[in-house]
């Protein structure tokens, strides 16, 4: 499940202090996460925000997925990330279908965007279960676009 980060938050992770009422698997903040937090408290942008990727079971933090900014010509681009000891078990693919499909519900917004390293068959495999479709390779990196309908209308944060 995801929830959505505050900016309070996002400043207590950046700072590398504890958030009351969440705990975090081993290995999260991940090393990007300074990054998408930074991102996000420079944009102040709350409606294509950045998301905790929370584990049903037992509420631990796995992860995060964002947005890189608000629609620009009907697109919005999302980073994500899980930690090692919660990857292939569905958190990335679960987090993607989420925010690409409240995305595509919001107004302006006709795809979803993603790129990861050319090499990252997980990452790849969780954007294909989704519906996303390759669209451009370069040696380093492959991107990836969804235009999936959705009639979600509520923010991707459910907790």
């Amino acid at each position: 499940m995801l929830r959505a980060l505050s900016v309070d938050e996002a400043r207590a992770i950046r700072d590398g202090r504890t958030i009351p009422g969440l705990s975090f698997a081993e290995g999260y903040p991940l090393p990007d996460t300074p990054d998408g937090v930074g991102l996000f408290l420079r944009r102040a942008e709350s409606t294509f925000g950045f998301f905790l990727v929370v584990r049903r079971d037992d509420g631990v933090v796995v992860g995060e997925i964002g947005f890189f900014g608000p629609p620009q010509r009907g697109a919005v681009t999302i980073g994500y990330a899980v930690v090692p000891g919660a990857r292939r078990q569905g958190h990335a693919t679960e987090a993607i279908r989420a925010v690409a499909d409240w995305a595509l519900a919001q107004p302006g917004v006709e795809e979803v965007r993603a790129m990861i390293e050319r090499e990252n068959e997980p990452s790849e495999r969780a954007l294909l279960r989704v519906g996303f479709v390759e669209v451009a390779a370069t040696e380093k990196a492959r991107s990836f676009s969804y235009r999936g309908l959705s009639a979600t209308s509520s923010p991707p944060s459910v907790s």
